[in-house]
């Protein structure tokens, strides 16, 4: 069964479609690549849910930044990076022609963008081609051995969030769920057990319609019973509906949501900006340590507008250019083209299955990868906003789970 928080795209899109009219890409696919190679080039493909109502371009953006500024550094090992991008707008038949293309170009690495990567899983896994980042949030990341994350996977979602509004100071958790999908629901009982388990009771749970008018009944019913902390596993407009709704009943409760929603409307967002915590996959895209930094100026440069656009730019995003740190990782353990050599997944394979410990430099949380074994992990970095402003407590500790 998939929690909620691989389901928040799905939801988002039938969303998404309800509440607007949203026009549909025509595309299906495009060049991605961002320099042109020299001699023997390292060949990545991406398959982007890039197009659509909930559409991930932001994510294949900052990729193509990392390999504008990785190949503007000199490439990997002498190799300049060819990036080809490939959008499926949502559509599973789409995606999976678009892994056999991707298998036919011989690229070396998958970037997984996609909201439909399980159909061609095993399709890449056969071929032996790793799926190295983007996204950690659906089941292929935590479950096949062939899926690399550079963050907190999905599996661990329950955990992190009970542990979250637990260290928020939390004594009681409310959920506020998706209506649009009955998998939203399938997901209330392993939310109460992991409660349970840490000591944190959900003890209010409630669905919410995208196009529900307000939600005021369910501000107030929470507010009644004292619920102290709200859990919103739902899509970013509803949170920001929710947040508003609830201040204006007088009703104050620290917010909760998944990580990979985090943008700057919730800086400006009522009832949200008061008291927000969150479980990032990585270290957040609004931290001040150096590794952010660094990310930011190469995106002003190589992506320009991009963080400007705060509707489009935030975690999920971010999590492209920490994909792209993961395979330079990847690349330099495996010797990827060294000494002359042929770029092949193979070398990424390997070298992704000796990384050790790897933090990226302090962007994620300690990763390693063994070799037939599917890769989860059980971290995650606590985040705050309070009065408006984004904050990392416990700055580049991550936090995990005490067992897996």
């Amino acid at each position: 069964m998939r929690t909620l928080h691989g389901l928040l795209r799905a939801v988002g899109v039938a969303t998404a479609v309800i509440v607007a009219a949203a026009a549909c890409s025509s595309s299906g696919s495009s060049d991605g690549g961002t320099s042109t190679a020299t001699g023997s080039p390292i060949k990545i493909g991406a398959i982007c849910t890039c197009s659509g109502p909930l559409g991930l371009k932001g994510g294949a953006d900052t990729y193509k930044a990392w390999v504008a500024s990785t190949n503007a550094a000199g490439g990997i090992n002498g190799h300049q990076i060819e990036f080809t991008l490939l959008d499926d707008g949502g559509t599973a038949g789409k995606s999976v022609t678009f892994a056999r293309t991707l298998i036919s170009k011989h690229v070396v690495a998958i970037v997984d963008i996609t909201n439909v990567d399980e159909p061609w899983a095993k399709l890449v896994q056969d071929a032996k081609i790793p799926v190295v980042g983007l996204s950690t949030s659906t089941t292929p990341m935590y479950s096949n051995p062939d899926f690399y994350p550079e963050g907190q996977t999905e599996n661990a979602l329950f955990p992190s969030i009970i542990q979250t509004a637990k260290d928020a100071g939390a004594k009681s958790l409310g959920l506020v769920y998706c209506a649009e999908a009955v998998q939203c629901q399938e997901g209330i009982d392993p939310l109460k057990k992991v409660g349970n388990s840490l000591g944190l009771p959900v003890t209010y749970s409630t669905e919410v319609a995208a196009t529900a008018p307000n939600y005021t009944a369910q501000c107030i019913a929470a507010r009644d019973k004292k619920i102290e902390a709200l859990f919103i596993a739902d899509v970013p407009f509803v949170a920001e509906k929710l947040g508003a709704n609830c201040a204006q009943q007088g009703y104050h409760p620290i917010y909760v949501v998944d990580g990979e929603i985090l943008t700057d409307t919730f800086l400006t967002s009522p009832g949200l900006k008061d008291h927000l915590v969150s479980p990032s996959p990585n270290l957040p895209y609004f931290s001040d340590a150096p590794v952010v930094t660094t990310m930011n100026a190469a995106l002003d440069k190589y992506a320009p507008g991009l963080r400007d656009d705060h509707a489009t730019y935030g975690e999920l995003p971010s999590e492209g250019w920490v994909s792209g740190l993961l395979f330079a990782a990847a690349a330099k353990a495996g010797g990827l083209g060294a000494n002359g050599s042929a770029p092949s997944a193979a070398q990424v394979i390997t070298g992704l299955n000796s990384l050790k410990g790897e933090t990226l430099d302090g962007f994620a949380a300690p990763l390693t990868f063994d070799a037939g074994k599917a890769h989860q992990v059980n971290c995650w970095f606590e985040t705050s906003l309070v009065n408006g402003k984004y904050s990392v407590p416990n700055g580049t500790k991550p936090t995990c789970m005490t067992s897996s």
